[in-house]
């Protein structure tokens, strides 16, 4: 029992210095900054897309409940804009500067004596998780808050709404369902820096590779769906009918219903335990404890 404590006391301290650090508010800042460049408007007449941001700024009230653009489904695509491509960089930083701190100026040996060195690598690892998921979580909330205000309800797209097309309410429930992917999003997301952090100091590195190596996924998916390559093939390999599981910001569909989501899950859930086991490898595997 007095292990557990120390367990759960170890991760306190690693979690209150992540959440209560300048990275932590930088990450749900920038989350929310970036959300507002995802699509937020399209002008059939003029064949132009307006972010959220410039909705805001250009079109009216009335024009945005007529075309159907509702606060609550903006929300939902918050994360379609630059934060796709940023996420593993701004997932990041909670965790990144005071590891890479930690290690620079020796204390980590220090810290690894004292707690042991299982009961620092596991609180390292889900303090980075949990600190990245609430993070990006916050920073939607921030978001949504905003957009909600601003934006026309579902009520009054229902009411205004020119077109004769079924409209999809989406509510309250729907938007806590939502959550816990943002927050499984963001947890994913770090898990590239982190792995990377067990054998590299520079957290320059670790923040900018996860990056380059994501863009380089989302490319190669991008251009597999768009190839038609798979449409042309008579018996599609499971893993390629089922690529939209491996793009990082589909995990806020985890409870879509769609056929990719069982394999999204199966492997986001073997990437957590590979870095785990990887981290732990190239640490144990240091003679002087990650120095």
């Amino acid at each position: 029992m007095n292990s557990r404590f120390k367990t759960l006391r170890v991760l306190y301290t690693d979690l209150k210095k992540s959440v209560f650090s300048l990275g932590f508010a930088a990450c749900a800042a920038i989350t929310a900054i970036l959300c507002f460049t995802s699509p937020g408007f399209s002008d059939t007449e003029t064949n132009r897309a307006y972010s959220v941001f410039e909705a805001i700024l250009y079109i009216d009230w009335q024009t945005l409940a007529k075309e159907g653009v509702s606060g609550m489904n903006l929300i939902f695509g918050g994360l379609y804009g630059y934060c796709n491509m940023f996420m593993p960089i701004i997932a990041a930083l909670p965790f990144v500067t005071a590891f890479c701190n930690e290690r620079n100026t020796g204390n980590i040996r220090l810290n690894i004596i004292r707690t042991g060195k299982m009961r620092y690598y596991i609180s390292k690892y889900l303090s980075a998780i949990i600190s990245a998921g609430a993070a990006v979580v916050l920073g939607c909330i921030i978001y949504a808050v905003v957009v909600y205000a601003i934006f026309p309800t579902d009520s009054d797209c229902k009411e205004f709404r020119v077109l004769v097309m079924p409209y999809e309410e989406r509510g309250v429930k729907e938007f806590l369902g939502f959550i816990p992917g943002v927050f499984m999003y963001g947890a994913i997301s770090v898990l590239p820096a982190f792995f990377l952090s067990g054998f590299v100091k520079n957290h320059y590195l670790i923040t900018c590779i996860p990056f380059m190596l994501t863009y380089f996924l989302r490319v190669s998916l991008n251009k597999l769906g768009q190839s038609g390559i798979l449409d042309k093939m008579e018996n599609v390999p499971f893993l390629l009918k089922n690529y939209s599981a491996f793009y990082p910001d589909n995990m806020i569909l985890w409870n879509s219903g769609y056929d990719f989501v069982p394999t999204m899950l199966i492997y986001n859930g073997i990437c957590v335990l590979v870095t785990l086991l990887s981290f732990i490898i190239f640490m144990e595997l240091r003679t002087d404890k990650g120095e």
